[in-house]
């Protein structure tokens, strides 16, 4: 799409002063990037720093595709032109000495002393108590949009997952309204209408230099032609003089007049969604070769052509890297099973033959990928795909366990934490209703912890992952139940035994449990001694006993200590690993050193094995009071 105008068009004394340059309105491209701007408004416009008062005022309409031409002459002040723009009302027309009423409703526009009749699109509905700027609800209807909050001025589309209308104030003052390039393009071709764009922009320079006087060439000026599609009328007023305070300005005005005229549709087909590539070239790699999964697509086009590449059974396996389900992980409405299918709020699926190898690819149906994934999608996926893997290949990359598969093993360990601690709790006398761990996979850290790691990921995501375990399966440990299962062993076992004492969090509590377990499993004492047993154990006590019972005491201690560091490691690098503190590289490289891992440079493989070092720490805990459990029954 073209530039609105090209610098050979524009006087260049309108850019000889940057303060009130227009450049940036007159040079830019109809279509310039993702999204195009359908409306702004400044309400109120302060003046800045640079002594500068900036007013805009944009508003759109859709119009027949010739009309442009046909009131270029009568496209002059934007404020004007526009000025009852989306305002119903009733109209009294005089003809032949008679007067006929008709009532004009918002979504009707006639020009001025023209016949044409606009649509507005978007504009300023000054008169309401919140003013600002409207949106026609016959654009968000027709592209199937969704408000994702109502009143927060964000439509997106839950097809695709992605934002596509969105109304917002940015630098405090401008209220504007954009829609992404592509949706607008797919709204005026099925309109078979052109998007008219009036933008109106003052801007006025306070206590100007002399040198800005000087350079500053005062008239009037009108560029473009319909041939153009655009229309400039600018105001170059000169020096002023406020009339309140008195202050100098330099004040210049642009009236700018633009179209966007539709895309052609084919009327045989007008409500295909047509690819924006050419589908019969678009090939996969196969184990046959390269194979068009448009073969197994009902195509619009009745031309006959021959796909590119050859042909293959409709189940060939197609492979693409796991990255691919990246996008997906991150966008509102969709769905990622840990089997590695994918689908979106009922709209579309690739769920049939879909499964993960290891934790590099992802492997589907050819025939599958075509009926379930819409064209729109099909660049994304082949960005990531690849040859089919060779036997060998495949057969490594099946020695790594897929990361959700490690996810679900560890709740399993947590379910199984659950049973054990109930049932100690219930020989200890403590009642306890509710389940020690309450996390949840379906939690933001659970679904996190299942995504896709990038065997190219470096320390940051090991540590972003074992913060989110932490937060996961540590503060998902209930501290009351916890709390309430000491006590019935003895007053302030859920406090340090320091001179002044403080209340233990989750870690330390359960660690303390797990303690007189091995306790109660190893030396079966009273469950009065228990207390003064723990503190001994501890370092604690202050009651002597024999050498033996307290060498045996220590070691227990240091037992659970052991099988506790997965668990100190994830409290230690939620401090030190620098998520939301300074980081502090020497004590995380020491905690992962002590548990086995290398001190930095992290992987995916170390990320795996954290995952089972603390699954296994769970199931050891389990296992004592399970234990402790059978002495006490």
């Amino acid at each position: 799409m073209t530039a609105i105008f090209s610098r050979k068009d524009v006087p260049s004394h309108l850019s000889s002063i940057h303060q009130l340059d227009f450049s940036g309105d007159l040079f830019a491209e109809r279509l310039a990037g993702p999204w195009v701007r359908l409306g702004a408004w400044t309400p109120t416009s302060p003046v800045d720093e640079r002594g500068v008062e900036d007013d805009i005022m944009r508003q759109s309409l859709v119009l027949p595709p010739e009309a442009f031409a046909s009131i270029f002459a009568k496209l002059e002040s934007v404020g004007n032109v526009l000025s009852s723009l989306g305002k119903p009302g009733g109209v009294i027309h005089s003809a032949h000495g008679q007067e006929e009423y008709s009532y004009a409703p918002f979504h009707q526009f006639e020009f001025p002393f023209t016949s044409v009749v606009g649509e507005p699109l978007v504009f300023i509905h000054a008169e309401a108590s919140n003013a600002g700027l409207f949106i026609n609800p016959d654009l968000w209807i027709f592209l199937g949009l969704e408000e994702r909050t109502p009143g927060y001025g964000i439509w997106w589309d839950p097809r695709r997952g992605v934002d596509a209308l969105i109304r917002r104030v940015v630098q405090g003052n401008l209220q504007t309204v954009e829609i992404r390039a592509d949706y607008l393009l797919k709204y005026l071709q099925a309109r078979q209408m052109s998007l008219l764009i009036g933008h109106y922009r003052q801007l006025l320079l306070f206590n100007p230099t002399k040198a800005a006087i000087g350079a500053f060439v005062t008239g009037e000026l009108t560029i473009g032609s319909p041939a153009q599609g655009s229309k400039a009328f600018l105001q170059n007023w000169g020096l002023r003089r406020g009339v309140g305070d008195g202050r100098e300005y330099l004040q210049r005005r642009l009236h700018l007049w633009f179209e966007i005229k539709p895309p052609a549709i084919d009327i045989e087909n007008p409500w295909d969604e047509v690819p924006k590539f050419d589908s019969y070239a678009f090939t996969l790699p196969t184990g046959a070769g390269p194979v068009a999964p448009a073969r197994w697509k009902r195509l619009r086009d009745t031309e006959e052509r021959e796909f590119d590449g050859v042909s293959c059974d409709f189940m060939d396996r197609i492979y693409f890297r796991q990255e691919v389900l990246s996008k997906y992980e991150v966008a509102s409405g969709f769905d990622v099973k840990d089997d590695g299918s994918v689908s979106n709020s009922g709209y579309w699926g690739l769920t049939r033959s879909t499964s993960r190898i290891g934790n590099e690819l992802l492997a589907t149906a050819i025939g599958d990928f075509a009926e379930g994934v819409p064209f729109e999608e099909w660049p994304h996926w082949k960005q990531y795909a690849v040859e089919p893997p060779s036997a060998d290949t495949a057969n490594a990359f099946w020695q790594e366990v897929p990361i959700p598969e490690v996810v679900n093993s560890l709740v399993r360990a947590l379910n199984r934490l659950n049973t054990a601690f109930a049932e100690m709790a219930y020989f200890l006398g403590a009642t306890i209703s509710e389940p020690l761990w309450q996390g949840s996979l379906d939690s933001l850290a659970g679904r996190q912890l299942k995504w896709v790691y990038p065997a190219t990921a470096g320390d940051d995501e090991f540590i972003k992952r074992a913060t989110l375990a932490s937060t996961l399966f540590l503060d998902g440990l209930q501290s009351a139940s916890l709390r309430k299962l000491l006590n019935a062993v003895g007053k302030k076992l859920h406090e340090s035994f320091d001179k002044s004492p403080t209340t233990l969090g989750s870690r330390k509590l359960l660690q303390r449990a797990t303690l007189i377990a091995l306790l109660v499993e190893a030396i079966q004492p009273k469950t009065t001694r228990l207390p003064m047993l723990v503190k001994q154990a501890e370092g604690k006590g202050k009651s002597p006993i024999e050498t033996d019972l307290q060498a045996e005491l220590t070691r227990l201690h240091k037992r659970v200590q052991d099988e506790f560091a997965p668990l100190a490691f994830l409290y230690a690098l939620r401090i030190h690993g620098g998520l939301a503190h300074p980081p502090n590289k020497q004590e995380a490289a020491s905690a992962a050193a002590k548990l086995g891992l290398p001190k930095g440079n992290w992987h995916r493989t170390d990320y795996l094995r954290l995952l089972k070092l603390i699954a296994d720490s769970f199931d050891r805990i389990s296992e004592h009071l399970q234990a402790a459990s059978q002495v006490m029954d």
